[in-house]
């Protein structure tokens, strides 16, 4: 079968039918990420993300539903209060960008979200508004840093998860100053355009050596592939598993990380295999030989106990970066 985003948009749009069809309910729907892009595909694989505003409060927050191995539905559910006051939506660096592209509506009652759009739409690309999105992510990850930096000792586990997540933070601390955030997927794609637009194109090396200390190549990649793999095959029957963690997600992460890899940019497929591997390793952390493993990859990235500190003051240099990229658009326009 020959994916398509046509073709993408046409699942969508055969899930709306069905669903209105169930309920009366619904009120709107739209959609969001990588499909209303030119490229959605990586390595033959995506997700199609929809928001559906209901009209009563909705059983569930997020489910993902799969079409074939390489594609699911990635659903949101919002009650329609979420968007009382739909102008602090410009704030949103996913979400906003959906509601400014008129293409994402599949379904509108009473033109109710063309309305919504209006209000997002105005001003969505001012200085202030960029300002107060990379402020908002920089504050996430500086709050991050210093739960790193508190002297009480932190298990290496949890140390892991907050220092990757103030990473992920960091880095679209950046990246929404001309752009949606960047997701799992596309983080290490998409970044260095984000940060040569910004006249800091040098920060993507810093960035990949706060995620592995040594460069990933395609020969780490597959050694490490099936570790990965069977931690997320066992994070997906977890009973706690989170959405995007869910068995019909895993061609999503893995075939576009490979794909990365056999493109000849393997430093890419670097983020979604820690930050997947990173969410299945706290889900399984009672799971002794899925936490040796974990730790074992991090070794591999050269990332242990005896290098927190110097990883630390790294994460604080580039936050530094990010700051100061926020202080010269404040600063040129007045802020």
């Amino acid at each position: 079968m020959h994916i398509t985003r046509d073709l993408l948009v046409k699942f969508a749009r055969e899930y709306v039918a069905k669903k209105l069809r169930q309920s009366n309910d619904i009120e709107a729907v739209y959609l969001t990420g990588s499909v209303l892009t030119d490229e959605p595909l990586i390595g033959g694989s995506t997700d199609i993300d929809l928001v559906v505003v209901h009209k009563e409060n909705p059983p569930t927050e997020r489910e993902v539903q799969r079409i074939s191995y390489e594609i699911s539905l990635d659903i949101q559910h919002h009650h329609q209060s979420f968007y009382t006051f739909h102008r602090r939506l410009r704030l949103n660096p996913w979400l906003g960008f959906a509601l400014c592209d008129h293409s994402a509506i599949l379904y509108d009652t009473d033109h109710w979200l063309e309305f919504i759009q209006a209000g997002v739409s105005a001003n969505f690309n001012s200085p202030e508004t960029r300002y107060a999105r990379g402020q908002a992510a920089a504050e996430k990850a500086r709050q991050l840093w210093f739960e790193l930096e508190d002297p009480q000792e932190l298990p290496f586990g949890l140390w892991t998860d907050l220092y990757y997540k103030a990473v992920g933070s960091a880095a679209n601390a950046l990246a929404v100053l001309n752009g949606p955030a960047l997701t799992t997927r596309r983080m290490l794609l998409e970044f260095p355009a984000r940060a040569e637009a910004l006249g800091k194109l040098e920060l993507t090396g810093e960035l990949l050596q706060l995620i592995s200390r040594v460069p990933i190549t395609p020969d780490t990649f597959n050694s490490w592939r099936p570790v990965w793999e069977n931690a997320l095959t066992a994070a997906g029957k977890h009973p706690a598993c989170p959405p995007n963690l869910l068995p019909a997600r895993k061609a999503y992460f893995v075939n576009s990380a490979a794909a990365m890899v056999e493109s000849g940019t393997a430093h890419a497929a670097l983020w979604p295999m820690v930050e997947t591997w990173r969410q299945a390793a706290q889900l399984l952390s009672e799971d002794i030989a899925q936490e040796e493993a974990w730790e074992e990859f991090l070794k591999t990235l050269e990332i242990a106990p005896a290098v927190k500190e110097e990883q630390i003051e790294k994460l604080d240099h580039f936050l530094d970066h990010a700051e100061a990229a926020l202080a010269d658009l404040k600063a040129e326009y007045g802020l």
